[in-house]
């Protein structure tokens, strides 16, 4: 990371203003002090010790994909109220339910998905309040875009009810 000497000021201030509202908390005075000696000597070395906590940004292209895979669900879940009671029964429900990403090897698609779902509110038809675990403890992206792939190469659109044989090429591995 670079500071430019404006920056390292104006963060320099920043951290005697916290210790001022934090005046009673003697291990947030501490930190305050040991990053404004990092800003006041540059120590560039550990100015990422300044941004701890924050993660990298998260690729456009993993975004994206973990809206196309919550996309994909709800279209899933909004085809599966479409069918029959017969048809229902030739579906594995698991099949068709969003599982989530790995929290662990999968963290950027993991905390984007959880953003959306959490923070968004968008796509409560596969969340369900809540009710969908977000950490799948397995890796799930090479699934999601086999599914994805079958998905796309139904052409039946984004939007559309897909049939039963449909839904069963979708989710096919």
């Amino acid at each position: 990371m670079e500071l430019s000497m404006k920056d390292r000021i104006f963060l320099y201030n920043q951290y005697e203003i916290l210790k001022s509202l934090k005046s009673d908390d003697e291990y947030e005075q501490e930190q305050c002090n040991y990053y404004q000696e990092i800003l006041s000597e540059g120590y560039k070395f550990n100015y990422d010790d300044l941004i701890e906590g924050f993660d990298k940004d998260i690729p456009d292209s993993v975004s994206q994909f973990v809206l196309d895979v919550l996309q994909m669900y709800r279209t899933l879940t909004c085809s599966y109220i479409e069918l029959s009671a017969a048809e229902k029964e030739q579906i594995n429900k698991y099949d068709i339910t969003y599982h989530g990403f790995d929290g662990n090897e999968e963290g950027n698609y993991y905390t984007y998905s959880k953003f959306v779902l959490e923070k968004k509110h968008d796509f409560e038809e596969i969340y369900n309040n809540g009710d969908v675990e977000l950490n799948s403890h397995c890796n799930k992206v090479q699934t999601y875009s086999n599914m994805l792939s079958n998905w796309n190469d139904l052409g039946t659109g984004r939007y559309n009810t897909l049939s039963l044989n449909q839904m069963k090429k979708t989710v096919e591995r």
